[in-house]
């Protein structure tokens, strides 16, 4: 009988930065940013991660207010990443094949928006993690932190 487990990617298990630096201060309700760096998962090949996010503090607006994530893979142009937008803050949304969670914001209450999206499918290459705010507000100034972990499956 064998038994599956999880064990750690390349990333390990440990909470390490994704790929997005001071581009995510300031982004303006409505609009999208991609990371700065890109990973690369085509020597890795880790299959799965976690994001964890931790944004300064806002004040979101009213009704069902939101962060998204998505994951734009490097193109076969060797150059863009998903649909070749967002390489500065931008009016979005990303296209929604790229999207792989939400981060949801407890509106009109202020604080630090907090969340995780958890078993997101990597691909076998470069990519890079993009962000739409969706709060109904201005992102922090500062104090805004995005990390991830990844990992396999095991069977032995």
């Amino acid at each position: 009988m064998s038994t599956e487990k999880w064990i750690a990617g390349t990333v390990g298990l440990t909470w390490a930065t994704c790929g997005f630096s001071t581009e995510v201060n300031s982004v303006v309700n409505g609009n999208a940013i991609i990371a700065a760096s890109a990973n690369d998962n085509s020597s890795n090949l880790d299959m799965f991660a976690d994001l964890s996010v931790s944004l300064g503090s806002i004040t979101p607006g009213a009704g069902a207010p939101y962060i998204g994530f998505y994951l734009m893979p490097l193109n076969q142009d060797g150059t863009s990443y998903g649909d070749g937008r967002f390489g500065s803050s931008a009016a979005g949304p990303p296209a929604s094949n790229y999207w792989i969670g939400n981060i949801p914001c407890i509106a009109s209450t202020a604080g630090v928006v907090t969340g995780m999206i958890r078993g997101i499918i990597l691909p076998p290459g470069s990519f890079k993690f993009c962000l739409y705010n969706v709060s109904g507000v201005t992102l922090a100034s500062g104090s805004n932190t995005i990390k991830w972990r990844t990992y396999n499956r095991s069977v032995a």
